[in-house]
């Protein structure tokens, strides 16, 4: 693996970290205040779930 290659997966790993950190953060809120979020899956397929619901399940 080039130092690029490695570089861009440390970006990559960062990137998606960083992502993960603001989605829980944005179900706590949501959990916190007895809100809803509205989340899809791979297929196109939407649903509305409790944010508490959501968060025990992470």
């Amino acid at each position: 693996m080039t130092s690029k290659q490695k570089e861009l997966l440390t970006f990559s790993e960062k990137i998606q970290k960083g992502a993960q950190k603001a989605v829980r953060k944005l179900v706590e809120i949501r959990a916190a205040t007895n809100k809803d979020l509205v989340i899809g899956d791979k297929d196109g397929n939407v649903s509305i779930v409790p944010a508490k619901d959501l968060l025990s399940s992470m």
